[in-house]
């Protein structure tokens, strides 16, 4: 029995190299017999993921592949059909190594929390030919629900939700096949590396992205309120501040982010920029535990903060930020809504947070071996 991971997508998103390793550390299975799609294959390896996993590098697209795709965007207006012929041009070659002894894991997280995507088509191809599936640490959220994910939920073998807010979900539309762990991710130990220059005073690690900004710029509702959280910083402690980027795919990149707010406090010596894509995961952990506080938006960058006790607020705009910080009983201070934050709400929590610096570590500190330790029953969640 081998276990494939089609929904790796690589480490750009650091959330995805930890989610990797994660499982690999809970399967305890060798490498050779976890299977992982990379999109990057040269990253993956340069942050040792051949170490915990196979990595097998996707296909290309040629040109006749983006030739024919375009003729057929022209002649088919169906979105679905169109993404259909795209995935199976991507997966198929993955998904046909896969026999009936075999398990699927997908990783995808959130990607529930998004459109229709690739998460519905690997988990229908492989359910037709009757080989195991798991739903591997997901969120989702009521609204982010469609006919075709609800379908596609109904055929997993088994599905394993990360917080409790969406074992409710998924317990409402009366599915039987739901188990709730913490994250894979909580597991994994920081790894030592040289520290930032930023770290000869206290430091307040931030991470920021576009999803809550709500584009790659501060001139928005919420890059306002990040502005006044800076300059509050500034003015009213002597803290350092460390930009810390977590993803850099194309689109999505948060060293575009650190760089607006670097330029528009143009480069305040008080202000540092992590230089993270040197780092892996476990290395941004152990900068990110090094932090008197955080703030981040990255689901993975927070649970880094999280599982290291560092007293921190998470920037959410969906269920996963409220329902892991629920499960670890912190106050709803903590949390963060992007989408609904009135004037001063990021200033106003860090104030909060400040205020009540010890509590919240010692209560991170009295409850995070039992929460961690839950994950061991991941191991019997998957042969049973």
């Amino acid at each position: 029995m081998n276990f494939y991971l089609p929904i790796h997508l690589d480490g750009g998103n650091r959330g995805c190299e930890a989610i990797t390793k994660a499982t690999a550390q809970i399967l305890g299975y060798s490498p050779q017999e976890i299977i992982a799609l990379s999109k990057n294959q040269e990253l993956d390896n340069r942050l040792h993921l051949g170490d915990f996993v196979t990595i097998v590098k996707a296909p290309t697209t040629s040109l006749t592949f983006r030739i024919h795709r375009k003729l057929r965007s022209i002649l088919v207006q169906d979105k679905a059909k169109l993404n259909h012929f795209s995935y199976s041009h991507y997966y198929d070659p993955f998904l046909n190594q896969i026999s009936s002894d075999d398990v699927m894991i997908s990783t995808g997280g959130d990607m529930m929390c998004y459109v229709n995507n690739e998460v519905i088509y690997t988990n229908e191809e492989l359910h037709k030919r009757g080989v195991k599936t798991f739903l591997w640490g997901c969120s989702i959220g009521e609204e982010n629900l469609t006919p075709e994910k609800i379908s596609t939920l109904r055929h997993f073998t088994k599905i394993y939700a990360r917080e409790s807010l969406t074992a409710k979900v998924l317990m409402d539309l009366k599915l039987s096949n739901v188990f709730t762990f913490p994250d894979p991710a909580f597991i994994l130990q920081p790894e030592k590396c040289e520290l930032p220059a930023a770290f000869f005073r206290d430091v307040i690690g931030l991470n920021l992205s576009n999803f809550i900004l709500g584009d790659f710029s501060l001139n928005t509702p919420f890059g306002s309120e990040v502005i006044s959280l800076i300059n509050s910083i500034l003015k009213d402690t002597n803290l350092n501040i460390l930009l810390i980027p977590h993803v850099f795919w194309a689109n999505q990149d948060d060293r575009i982010i650190v760089t607006l707010v670097a330029d528009y406090f143009n480069f305040n010596p008080r202000i540092f920029i992590l230089d993270s894509d040197s780092l892996n995961y476990c290395q941004i952990r152990y900068v990110i535990s090094k932090c008197r506080y955080f703030i981040g938006a990255r689901t993975h960058a927070v649970i880094s903060a999280y599982s290291t006790c560092v007293p921190t607020i998470a920037l959410g705009y969906s269920i996963k930020s409220k329902g892991i910080a629920k499960d670890l009983e912190l106050p709803e201070n903590l949390v963060v809504d992007s989408k609904k934050c009135h004037k001063k709400c990021l200033v106003n929590s860090f104030e909060y947070l400040v205020e009540n610096e010890n509590q919240i570590r010692q209560h991170l500190m009295n409850v995070m071996p039992d929460y961690i330790k839950q994950i061991e029953g991941v191991g019997s969640f998957i042969v049973d």
